[in-house]
């Protein structure tokens, strides 16, 4: 089984192929694609992240590989009953104005990635879904100093990496709702 990449290694891979996304960038996408469509081609997702989808290029190889990974671990997280999706971004340990950055660049992936999943602009969503993804492109726009951090940076940083992970849950659940057992066709 391939296992969901590390964020660093990934990152790493990408910046080698000069890919399209960075690391938080093109999980966001795909998470995005998913909410949207459902069902998501590997090789359409790996042309969002690449401007040129070379698999002869050893790079891209290696950087497809750990997508590969990426891919699988996601659409289990989000096909699952659980709450245990988990965005890609820097460890906690990163300076915090990174994991900020990091987090609007999954942000931006991810509402690229609802239009490339073909959720069109003037949809007719839900309520809460609309008013969700309207809170994603704002916080793809966030920044952070790194000058002044205190603990309240920290929390708030928390808060809003929860607050992304769960709108990512609910607007997966309202724009592909899970069928109930009894109309599950075997």
């Amino acid at each position: 089984m391939i296992d969901r990449p590390d964020y660093n290694r990934l990152q790493d891979a990408l910046t080698k192929t000069d890919a399209e996304m960075s690391a938080p960038e093109s999980h966001g996408a795909l998470s995005g694609m998913f909410c949207a469509k459902g069902q998501v081609a590997l090789a359409d997702w790996l042309n969002q992240v690449f401007v040129e989808l070379d698999l002869n290029n050893m790079l891209v190889q290696e950087a497809s590989q750990l997508l590969v990974g990426l891919f699988k671990s996601t659409q289990e997280q989000l096909n699952d009953a659980g709450i245990d999706y988990q965005l890609l971004l820097p460890d906690d340990e990163q300076p915090l104005a990174e994991r900020v950055d990091a987090l609007a660049q999954w942000c931006q992936g991810f509402t690229y990635g609802l239009a490339a999943g073909g959720l069109k602009q003037d949809s007719d969503l839900p309520e809460d879904t609309a008013e969700l993804i309207r809170d994603m492109v704002e916080i793809a726009r966030a920044g952070h100093d790194d000058e002044m951090v205190d603990e309240a940076d920290e929390d708030a940083y928390v808060q809003l990496y929860e607050y992304v992970r769960m709108a990512v849950l609910l607007i997966n659940e309202e724009l592909q709702p899970c069928l109930p057992v009894s109309d599950v066709k075997h």
